[in-house]
């Protein structure tokens, strides 16, 4: 979120959401207790005063203490072209991965994954991938400008782009891709159109120029122009297919081209010769292996069979910690994994009910049973506005076992049977569905299945491949474990209006609470930090007492690369990004 006042800064912009600074991830077993303080820093900028509001966090793990403190300043950079951090890259070779490589289609705004995608197109901005994710550069856009009430963006194109079919690049395209957000055509549903809602008109100002202005005030939407999935198409390509791109691989403007796929086995791109910025790409080749389990892709970059993964095993990432020819790193991530009900569902629809089941659910035992990756558990944000430790694991629903969760327990048995259902009697059967993967088929879906056992519910598990898991959402389903749960933002106010808010575009659920809702519309708005501290408060108060949802935690990604993969800059970066690697990666070989 943007909690300053933006004059025009030429070529750097202020990233917002860094000043919500990211916890440092904890390893092992080691307890993490963080505590918040808000600062207000006053620092001059391109010859003008900018307020800068900090969050300064203390964490506390184990018998160590440290004060993680980040500050973000704007720095003007006239010509400012992207490229690796470190000198002499070396150009050539052919850099290949180890993640999930699949989707159900092949539009990024209507699902299709965007960080396999995104490796063929630009955005108007972007996050910096070189200096660890902390300030917004330009990409597509030059430069650009926010009015003095915050309302309206100015954009100024990059002359001279060509999409990888030839065809010019103008302010046409980026109208087309957002008016498609904005305004679906018919059998178009765009999940991600909560996040840009605010926006009421898009339009052409000239050739190289474009105007975006609310229609309602929003105090992060400028920083959701530097998300990942917030890619520009190509208006020609958009009118020649009536705005549905889920069945066509679009031209982009990207550093990368496709080359070649196999579904279910990998994705093969190729430089783009003819790429606008001239520093850029420096691989050839970039292959994105699919390789979906946790462990198999550590044990691909520990053999060599790929040199980098996003996210490996808790296990191969501890192996990765002593091996000469790998590093790794841990990542903040702001995702859940969930399992999630139909809200309006009998006898979902039934508040005992839900309470009962976030009351019995353990969430301390379940990141202790679950290996592939680090959960934390937390309340409803893992950024702004999250609870200290202490308190959270004071709290019904969040106390371990000997430390009051026995009495949770009870109460959940006893909400069971006051909303007519003791030890589950005259309840159906239901199915939970969830991924294939190990880790999320074999142990969460049971665990949790065991965990409902408690209150007497029965549940089957159905395992679909993870491409298809968000269909669930479409059908009268029980319950899907998955990972819609998901703030693109250090700041989780997007993550609430998108997933949370009633009729929202991810609202899967189909949650609805009015005065939720209204805790939501105040911190879209507000930029005073101890008024948002106060609303973050009072809306996780009304999640615990009205759960939409049952999580596990908060997940932090493990990356692992080998030596000679450069350009990223993995040690520098305050969160997880699944996007371009491609752009400014090379291989020191």
């Amino acid at each position: 979120m943007s909690l300053y006042k933006r004059k025009r800064f030429p070529v750097l912009a202020l990233l917002g959401v860094a000043l919500l600074a990211i916890a440092a991830v904890a390893c092992g077993s080691d307890t993490v207790e963080t505590v918040v303080q808000t600062v207000i820093v006053e620092k001059e900028v391109a010859g003008e005063t900018v307020v800068q509001t900090v969050i300064v966090e203390t964490e506390k793990i184990v018998t160590t203490e440290k004060i993680v403190q980040q500050v973000v300043v704007a720095t003007a950079q006239p010509g400012f072209f992207l490229q690796a951090p470190e000198p002499n890259p070396v150009r050539g070779g052919h850099v290949k991965t180890a993640w999930g490589a699949t989707m159900r289609d092949f539009d990024i705004y209507q699902g299709g994954s965007g960080n396999v995608l995104s490796q063929m197109y630009d955005n108007l901005i972007r996050l910096n991938p070189t200096d660890g994710l902390k300030t917004i550069v330009p990409d597509l856009a030059t430069d650009w400008s926010i009015s003095d009430d915050s309302m309206q963006y100015t954009f100024f194109l990059r002359e001279g782009v060509k999409w990888h079919d030839g065809e010019p690049f103008t302010s046409a395209d980026v109208v087309a891709t957002f008016d498609r957000v904005l305004n679906p055509p018919t059998g178009v549903i765009i999940p991600s159109s909560t996040l840009w809602d605010a926006i009421g008109k898009v339009e052409a100002l000239d050739d190289f120029t474009v105007l975006f202005t609310l229609s309602t005030p929003r105090v992060w939407q400028f920083d959701m122009f530097a998300g990942v999935g917030s890619i520009i198409y190509p208006k020609h390509i958009l009118d020649a297919n009536n705005g549905d791109l889920r069945k066509v691989i679009a031209p982009g403007t990207g550093a990368m081209m496709l080359d070649e796929k196999q579904d279910g086995e990998f994705w093969r791109f190729k430089a783009n010769e003819n790429y606008w910025n001239p520093k850029l790409p420096y691989v050839d080749f970039a292959t994105m292996l699919h390789i979906p389990a946790w462990t198999n892709r550590g044990t691909a970059v520990l053999t060599g069979v790929a040199d980098l993964s996003w996210n490996v095993s808790r296990d191969t990432f501890m192996r990765g910690q002593t091996s000469p020819d790998v590093q790794v790193t841990p990542l903040p991530n702001f995702g859940f994994l969930e399992v999630r009900w139909n809200n309006e569902k009998p006898p979902f629809d039934d508040i005992r009910v839900r309470r009962a089941m976030h009351l019995a659910f353990n969430r301390h035992v379940a990141t202790e049973v679950y290996q592939e990756e680090w959960l934390t558990v937390s309340r409803w944000t893992n950024g702004e506005g999250r609870t200290p430790d202490s308190e959270t694991f004071q709290m019904p629903g969040y106390r371990k076992v000997g430390a009051g969760y026995e009495d949770d327990l009870a109460e959940a048995k006893a909400l069971m049977a006051e909303a007519g259902f003791p030890d589950g009697e005259g309840l159906p059967e239901f199915t939970l569905t969830t991924a294939t993967v190990p880790g999320h088929a074999e142990i969460l879906a049971p665990y949790f299945a065991a965990q409902m056992g408690q209150l007497g519910l029965k549940i089957k598990i159905n395992a679909v491949e993870r491409s298809l898991v968000n269909e669930e959402y479409k059908k009268d389903f029980d319950f899907v474990l998955g990972t819609v749960f998901h703030s693109p933002l250090p700041n989780h106010t997007p993550q609430w209006a998108t997933v949370l808010v009633t009729g929202a575009s991810q609202n899967f659920g189909r949650y609805s609470n009015a005065d939720f809702d209204a805790v939501v519309d105040k911190l879209n708005r507000e930029a005073d930090p101890k008024k948002r501290e106060a609303l973050w408060v009072e809306g996780q108060d009304i999640l615990d007492n009205d759960p939409p949802e049952v999580h596990f935690g908060y997940t932090a990604h493990m990356p692992m690369w080998q030596n000679y993969v450069k350009g990223l800059n993995f040690p520098e970066r305050l969160h997880q990004e699944w996007g371009r690697f491609s752009t400014t990666v090379w291989l020191d070989k």
